[in-house]
């Protein structure tokens, strides 16, 4: 009888799965033959229209929708700048399968008179592992750098130094095509100022990783995905522009690609001209400190980058490509501080600050790849790169005191720092689609880091320019930051139909050493301390469950674990009293910070609409936070990191897509999130440094509309919202702003004319509020302000690219890959 049920359970199955039909076919330019690609292919039910199933044509203009059950359908196909098609079909016996050898789309006449259409391809594509954002849909990116460019990507801010969080959150890892690319916590806010965005393909900004990529970064990794085109031929740009605060761009690009090797190279040249301005007002118990100040800085950029790729065989494939940039920064400032004295006895004065500022950047990174393609989807990769950072900084600081109007005291200071940073890398990457279902990827990394940074001090407290200088032993430093780390991951991915799983693990060891030599430590070894060693071994698991609930509809839950490490600058115990506000140190007994991250994502597609909810749960331990502090022994102000207390993260972020009447692209995200920073207390120098349990809700929104008129121009504006937010012993005010963009194409897009205006209103400023047991402080800071950028591009080469052959996922469509991997 157990024989008997099974065989009719396994015919009635057999049975169902022969009544499943299908409909495929081949799409058609009805004026030229050619393949149409990424036509959007709509599955209805003839009687009530009601959607069924649906996908896209391939490059070949092919698609194929299976999984129909008997009955009567329309097929549509649509696409921007033909007119709508539709077919009716019926699925039953004796044929399940219909088959349309050939259909024609034809160019919509109406749409096309005296109107050239341009198809737009969406700024943002939705995936369930990732949001990626085309950048050369973002006109105000024209001629702007890529921090300009994340500072327009939701849920990521990037602060008047440079320096990038995501959901509010400092502990995020950059990366440059999928790996760091040189980019340390210690340089990238220099590298990405200078970075150019015209050679910015798009930004990839995923919020949850899985094991196979690095552990490091709390909140996630974003990835910047260099331009490559691969297209048959050759094919180049030419770039200029200039904005109303005396800064210019040019660059120049060229490609190369044929059946034997793909090249590229990419020259650009910028120069920054900026002012930014500062304000604080201090109180403590003996003096409240006052001071506004402009402060100028400009500079010049060299940036290059170029690659080649070797199609050895039909399976070998070996790639070299590199990054050059070099260029210089300089800063000059006037900043009068006002001292009004609170107890009896002191006297009222005024020091006034000339800080001037040169520094010399150069960074390399060259990188080889072998790839062996065992097929399609089982090949092994072999990744070797090296890359240097160097920075050598001068800083002139003069001060003069005044006291009732009467100058009683002079004070020169030269402090020249030289950074050095090394980094090597190696990788080996496995990945086998062992059957349909399930696929299995391994891999083994490992990076060497190496910093070795002295800076000096010169003073003179006899005269205001520096005439009798000399070195100031007690301010020298040299720090010797090595950092070595090996990973293994391996992550296992199942489909049973519409469900999915990925479960991975990745182990990684480190070795941290650190050293921080005084000038007679530095001159006589036998008086250093032992470095400072310590190693780690942490597991770092993930799991992904996703549920394609309907085609249009994705439920996906998933965990992480993931860490932040102290970076280098944190580890040196040095005092830099280069602010004449505080003097701040690093902190070598630092651990890392570790989270568990939870989030559930919930996907819906419609015709031209789109949602992605995530919501999300982070707790971390052993938080990073600078802390502030005023010494009883001295009476300064001190800033400090430290491991304070236990945070909770927890929030909803929605992203919306709307295409209207296929000329308005509608963009919008909101993150509204709870953040609670446990109370801690620790005593350092002999001070009790407390802070007390503090929580907040915050949100931001931002939109971006983005608009295609006739006669091929586009207009595009975006806005954003940022509430109030907690910060350590305070908290930041809300802000708000506003961009515009405008392009008009010529000639059939060889020529491209971009207008932007960033801060349109004037509005962009940080303003913090922080408070301690002996003082209070109120800070605004303005990195600039309100810019205008003209922009000129040229386009030559191979402009034989069909217009209608879109890059995959473009327009409305949404990706949903389950698990993923970083492209290149």
């Amino acid at each position: 009888m157990k024989r008997l049920l099974m065989s009719c359970l396994t015919c009635t199955v057999v049975v169902a799965g022969w009544a499943q039909g299908s409909v495929r076919g081949k799409v058609l330019d009805k004026q030229t033959s050619e393949p149409l690609g990424f036509v959007n292919v709509k599955v209805t039910l003839s009687d009530n229209d009601k959607f069924v199933a649906g996908g896209t044509t391939d490059i070949n203009g092919n698609f194929n929708i299976s999984g129909l059950d008997d009955g009567s359908y329309n097929v549509t196909l649509s696409y921007i700048g033909y007119r709508e098609v539709k077919r009716s079909f019926t699925v039953g016996a004796p044929k399940r399968d219909v088959h349309y050898n050939i259909l024609y789309l034809a160019q919509d006449a109406k749409m096309l008179q005296g109107v050239t259409v341009t198809g737009q391809k969406a700024a943002m594509k939705l995936e369930v592992d990732r949001k990626t954002f085309d950048v050369s849909q973002l006109i105000s990116n024209a001629g702007q750098s890529a921090s300009d460019v994340l500072d327009n990507v939701p849920s990521v801010e990037v602060d008047n130094d440079g320096n990038v969080s995501l959901r509010g959150n400092s502990s995020v890892e950059v990366w440059i095509n999928g790996k760091a690319s040189g980019l340390t916590t210690d340089n990238r806010a220099q590298i990405l100022q200078q970075l150019p965005a015209e050679s910015i393909d798009r930004i990839e900004v995923i919020d949850n990783p899985s094991a196979k990529f690095s552990a490091e970064g709390s909140v996630g990794i974003i990835n910047i995905v260099l331009k490559k085109n691969r297209k048959a031929g050759y094919y180049g740009s030419l770039q200029a522009g200039g904005d109303t605060r005396r800064g210019a761009n040019t660059s120049f690009n060229i490609n190369y690609s044929s059946s034997l090797i793909d090249a590229y190279a990419n020259i650009g040249y910028r120069h920054r001209s900026n002012t930014g301005r500062a304000e604080s007002h201090q109180t403590s118990s003996t003096y409240n400190q006052d001071y506004r100040a402009d402060n100028d800085h400009w500079g010049n950029n060299l940036f290059t980058r170029a690659g080649v790729t070797l199609h050895a065989t039909k399976k070998d494939e070996l790639t070299l490509s590199g990054m050059l940039m070099d260029g210089e920064r300089r800063s000059n400032s006037l900043t009068p501080y006002y001292y009004t004295a609170v107890g009896d006895g002191l006297h009222d004065y005024r020091m006034d600050r000339l800080s001037r500022g040169k520094s010399g950047m150069g960074m390399y990174y060259g990188e080889f790849t072998y790839r062996h393609s065992f097929s399609d989807k089982h090949f092994i990769d072999f990744t070797a790169d090296i890359s240097k950072w160097k920075m050598d900084g001068d800083n002139w600081y003069q001060d003069s005191t005044v006291v009732d109007g009467i100058a009683t005291s002079y004070d020169y200071q030269y402090r020249p720092q030289h950074i050095n940073n090394n980094r090597k890398e190696i990788k080996l990457e496995y990945e086998n689609q062992v059957t349909k279902d399930f696929k299995i990827e391994a891999g083994y990394q490992a990076n060497f880091s190496r910093e070795n940074t002295p800076q000096e001090s010169y003073i003179d407290n006899t005269s205001f320019d520096g005439a009798a200088a000399e070195e100031d032993r007690k301010y020298f430093n040299r720090f010797i930051y090595n950092q070595d780390q090996h990973s293994f991951y391996t992550t296992l991915s199942y489909k049973l139909g519409p469900v999915g799983i990925m479960g991975g693990l990745r182990g990684e060891y480190w070795r941290v050493n650190t050293e921080s030599y005084t000038w007679e430590q530095e001159h006589d070894p036998s008086l250093r301390e032992k470095p400072f060693k310590k190693d780690y071994f942490q597991l770092f698991p993930s799991l992904f469950l996703s549920w394609q609930m309907t085609p249009t509809q994705q439920l996906q839950v998933n965990y992480t674990r993931r860490l932040r490490r102290p970076w280098g600058g944190e580890l040196n115990s040095f005092r830099d009293t280069r602010d004449a506000t505080t003097v701040s140190f690093g902190n070598p007994y630092l651990t890392p910070e570790f989270s568990n991250s939870f989030s559930l994502n919930y996907l819906k597609q419609w015709d031209r609409h789109s949602l992605l909810l995530s919501a999300y749960y982070r707790p971390t331990s052993d938080v990073i936070q600078r802390i502030s502090y005023k010494s009883s022994t001295d009476g300064l102000f001190y800033s400090t990191s430290m491991n304070v207390a236990k945070s909770l993260s927890s929030g909803l972020e929605l992203t919306l897509k709307n295409n209207i009447f296929r000329i308005l692209d509608l963009t919008t995200s909101a993150n509204a999130y709870y953040y609670k920073l446990h109370g801690f207390s620790y005593d350092i120098d002999g001070q009790t440094v407390t802070g007390k349990e503090d929580h907040n809700f915050a949100w931001n929104a931002r939109m971006t509309a983005s608009l295609i008129l006739p006669y091929d121009i586009s207009i595009q504006t975006t806005g954003r919202y940022e509430a109030r937010t907690v910060i350590t012993q305070g908290y930041r005010k809300p802000s708000y702003s506003i961009d515009f963009g405008a392009r008009k194409n010529f000639f059939n897009k060889a020529l491209s004319v971009s207008l932007n205006c960033r801060d349109l209103l004037d509005s962009r400023k940080w303003e913090t509020f922080t408070s301690g047991e002996n003082f209070t402080r109120h800070q605004i800071f303005r990195h600039g302000g309100r810019k205008v950028n003209l922009t000129v591009t040229y386009n030559f080469g191979n402009m034989k690219a069909k217009r209608h052959q879109m890059k995959k996922g473009s327009d409305s469509d949404v990706q949903m890959n389950y698990g993923g991997g970083m492209e290149e």
